[in-house]
């Protein structure tokens, strides 16, 4: 299994090479329409085409963010979800612990008045049969 922290990774740098594509198509596309223009207007694309390009640019960087963005929530999610569980293991283990201690305890100290009473009960015993005799 992944961690959110490879698919964070990951994600990022899928954004990098889908925008460093993206640029050098960008790039490309301008060198092209430059050198076109240089050699006349026969070489210059029509507004439709520089339109259709544009978008189709900015509909890839658009994708590029959603896929992004879905990546990060998915791995925020997980981490999420990861640290409530161990938020909630480590309660467990400290109440579990917490109950143990007071058990322990709550005999000891019922030992220990058991003793006291006993203590009592013979010091009692040993004045009765003191004054009697």
């Amino acid at each position: 299994m992944t961690t959110p922290q490879n698919q964070f990774t990951d994600a990022t740098k899928r954004g990098q090479e889908a925008i460093t594509t993206a640029m050098r198509t960008w790039a490309e596309n301008v060198q092209a329409l430059t050198a076109g223009a240089a050699g006349g207007q026969s070489g210059l694309p029509n507004p439709q085409q520089i339109v259709d390009k544009v978008f189709d640019f900015a509909e890839q960087v658009l994708a590029t963010q959603r896929e992004l963005t879905k990546t990060l929530l998915s791995a925020g999610a997980q981490a999420t979800e990861a640290a409530t569980s161990q938020t909630r293991e480590a309660a467990e283990s400290m109440t579990t612990h917490a109950v143990e201690a007071t058990e322990a305890v709550t005999e000891e100290a019922a030992q220990a008045g058991q003793a006291a009473g006993e203590k009592v009960s013979g010091t009692a015993r040993s004045g009765r049969n003191t004054t009697k005799g």
